[in-house]
């Protein structure tokens, strides 16, 4: 029998085998490679965050009040309730009943069937948040209900023994005591938007619960209030159980803010526009009104002493959750609440302008205060292509139908004489030139007076929304309309009517600016900031955005940042700092924010034949990064040829003389009275045309007989004022009738708290107990 000898096994699949080893062998070797060396830093990333937790720890927010004190804005506490999986009892019965008695006390279905049962299936049930939580860390607490009522939450901890597994740990929600009255300034907090919530949740932030600021104070000084989370670091297992802590970082709470506002002065001029346009709307013979806006303010200091914007809103309405019925019905009002119209509105300012109008026919001699104009009542302008065609004429009236006959400056102020303004603002061919300058002050100074103070740009207030107002030019209306600059365009915009729309505190800071001598201040709400023990941290300090009057003690005139760009264009301040700037520099804006100087040439002959230039250095205030930074680039409007104006001081003197007779003999005067018996005051009324969307559709628009706005604005004392104050009541007519007995009202309760504050009622004390004999 033949036998096969035993002969090493030499089969191909032995050596397929051995190939398929050794590639394995390389891949394994190759991955082990990739996973200890090339990917090393990625998977001990991954191994870390399993082991390694970060959790925030919240930041108290800083809280807000008024200069005296007044609590405006403050946290209290809330109640969560929390639910820890891996604590809940075994089997899943006595979960389930600890589930159903927490529920109860909740009014959340315990299980998905008692939610469907209920007929509430689209509300999830506490089983279901549990076991999701669960899958991801069973020791962490997943939140079932925030912001319970407080015997909901003291019931729940009393009942602790019979529910393990759940507590009722505290967070902070915000509560404002005042209200609808400063809610305005204050503002209010939303959650987080979809578009900020990565951003904010690297910072700590859960978008499920926090809240950020949005309008008001809460929301422009977001950052300051919010301070900074801290971190607690903690070592985990698979599970999700802390192990140890492994660092803590404490977190930095927000800084408290006073703010400049006097709640009580706040108080009064609500009360105070409230009654007038309830006086105004009960008397049929006056056009009915729902809206005006009251502000006060230092005009030495530009701190915003009252602010009220009517109708407003009730802030505390979405303190701890957004009412969504109240939100939408005031978001929907014609009216529009929530929008704070002191700063957030456009309207014609009326003759309130022809300060500003004043400033600029002084300054650049269009006419001897003194010389004499004359006013019949009306001005007839000639068409410039059929000047000979009386039918095609545009006849320009004063609001006097018989005229004032002859007027000056100081009475054109006092009277507000529109024929007055009409000359000076755009030149009358039928005076002299040796009376009047040819043409009139112009549009094109008017530009350059009203750049200078501040219309056209934001002033930087505290207060987002902020709009910037529209002064008019040549080049504005060839885009807008498609049609040249006409000498009625100018008569309009001399007097605050036509193209030209401000906000209520613009044109408030702009009067404030010729009552204190020259300076334009930056309005502010925010006074000082300080730390929980009541130390200062940072001190109120006045902030210059424009020198009106030239110094003479040496130091540099500030220009705005404005014109600052129209000089510079793409290297001016603005648009170095601007991050959407083609010219950004961080770098250079910060050297330049430390020390900013400039210049441009000052043409000092009035002679236009002849070219005689003074170098001017000037300066730009820096004090605020944010402003300077959000303040308008535009490159293309850049003017070469700018020329920044400044006002002499005996100019400013002769418009506050003006001023002061609106008071004493003028509109001011009677019939309706704007001084007050103890302190000299000064101001100026203002009636605007207008024709907006509300007023076009409700038919108000007759040429002729259009719908106004009516304004004033009031300071005292005349000779070294404290305070200023306008009142603006939308479509309420005459200012004198309507407007000025606001400010006289406000401006009376500003003096009579001062005095109380001066003389403060002596407080009873309590009797001491009687001596006793031994």
């Amino acid at each position: 029998m033949y036998r096969r000898r035993n002969e090493p096994f030499r089969s191909w699949r032995l050596t397929v085998f051995q190939v398929a080893v050794v590639v394995m062998f390389i891949l394994f070797a190759w991955q082990a490679y990739q996973y200890q060396f090339v990917e090393y830093d990625y998977w001990l990333e991954q191994a870390e965050e399993n082991r390694i937790s970060r959790q925030p720890i919240a930041a108290a927010r800083g809280v807000v009040e008024d200069r005296y004190g007044r609590t405006l804005a403050r946290n209290v506490p809330a109640f969560n309730v929390t639910v820890v999986p891996a604590d809940l009892p075994d089997p899943e019965e006595r979960e389930i009943a600890v589930l159903e008695r927490l529920g109860a006390l909740l009014d959340i279905p315990a299980t998905d069937d008692a939610a469907i049962a209920a007929g509430r299936a689209d509300e999830r049930s506490l089983y279901s948040m549990v076991r999701e939580g669960e899958g991801v860390a069973p020791y962490r607490a997943v939140t079932v209900a925030r912001d319970m009522a407080r015997d909901v939450a003291m019931r729940i901890l009393e009942d602790q023994v019979n529910l393990p597994g759940v507590d009722v740990p505290y967070a902070a929600v915000r509560e404002y005591p005042t209200g609808a009255l400063t809610s305005q300034i204050v503002g209010y907090m939303v959650p987080i938007p979809a578009e900020r919530q990565l951003e904010l949740m690297e910072l700590g932030y859960d978008p499920n619960y926090d809240r950020i600021g949005l309008a008001g104070v809460e929301g422009y000084l977001e950052d300051e209030l919010a301070g900074r989370k801290g971190w607690r670091v903690v070592e985990v297992d698979v599970a999700g159980l802390p192990v140890s802590v492994l660092r803590e970082d404490t977190p930095i709470p927000g800084r408290n803010v006073r703010l400049t506002l006097d709640v009580d002065l706040q108080q009064a001029a609500q009360e105070s526009l409230v009654r007038r346009i309830k006086i105004v709307n009960d008397d049929p013979s006056m056009p009915e009104t729902h809206s005006g806006v009251v502000v006060a303010m230092n005009p030495k200091t530009g701190e915003v002493l009252a602010m009220v914007s009517w109708p407003t809103f009730d802030n505390s309405r979405f303190a701890r959750t957004i009412d969504a019925d109240y939100y939408f019905g005031k978001l929907e009002d014609p009216l529009l609440p929530l929008v704070n119209h002191a700063v957030g509105a456009l309207y014609p300012p009326g003759s309130v302008w022809k300060v500003l109008t004043s400033n600029g026919v002084l300054q650049e001699k269009v006419i001897h205060p003194e010389a004499v104009l004359r006013c019949e009542g009306k001005l007839v302008l000639p068409n410039r292509y059929a000047p000979n065609d009386i039918a095609r004429a545009q006849t320009f009236v004063c609001w006097l139908k018989e005229g004032h006959e002859d007027v000056d400056l100081r009475r054109g102020i006092a009277q507000s004489c529109d024929v007055y303004f009409y000359q000076v603002g755009g030149g009358n061919p039928d005076v002299p030139s040796s009376v009047l300058r040819t043409g009139g002050l112009g549009i094109d100074d008017l530009v350059r007076y009203a750049h200078a103070f501040g219309v056209g740009t934001p002033s930087g207030i505290e207060i987002p929304g902020e709009l910037a107002g529209r002064m008019p030019d040549r080049d504005w209306k060839r885009r807008t309309y498609g049609e040249n600059w006409s000498t009625g365009d100018t008569y309009n915009a001399a007097f605050g009517q036509g193209y030209v729309t401000v906000t209520p505190l613009q044109l408030l800071n702009l009067v404030a600016a010729v009552a204190n001598g020259g300076t334009l201040y930056r309005p502010t709400v925010v006074g000082e900031f300080f730390d929980a023990e009541g130390n200062v941290l940072e001190a109120f300090q006045p902030r210059i955005l424009r020198t009106i009057v030239r110094p003479t003690d040496g130091s540099l005139p500030i220009l705005t940042p404005y014109e600052d760009m129209l000089l510079r264009g793409a290297d001016s301040l603005a648009c170095r700092c601007n991050p959407y700037s083609a010219t950004y520099d961080a770098p250079a804006c910060e050297r330049l924010l430390e020390h900013y100087e400039a210049s441009y040439e000052l043409d000092v002959n009035p002679d236009t034949e002849v070219e005689e230039f003074e170098t001017v250095v000037y300066t730009v205030n820096t004090s605020d990064p944010v402003y300077i930074a959000e303040s308008i680039c535009r490159p293309d409007l850049q003017k070469l040829d700018y020329q920044p104006p400044f006002v002499d001081a005996e100019n400013i003197k002769i418009i506050q003389e003006g001023m002061y007779q609106v008071v004493t003999i003028g509109t001011g005067h009677s019939p309706n009275d704007a001084s007050l018996p103890y302190v000299t005051a000064a101001g100026k009324t203002g009636t605007a045309e207008y024709c907006d969307n509300i007023a076009w559709n409700l038919g108000l628009c007759k040429p002729g007989d259009w719908p106004a706005h009516a304004w004033y604005v009031g300071y005292a004392p005349y000779e070294d004022p404290e305070i200023i104050i306008i009142a603006f009541l939308y479509n309420g007519n005459e200012g004198s009738a309507v407007a000025l007995p606001v400010v006289r009202e406000v401006m009376d309760a500003y003096f009579n708290l001062k005095v109380q504050r001066a003389n403060p009622t002596p407080q009873p004390t309590e009797a001491a107990p009687p001596a006793t004999t031994p």
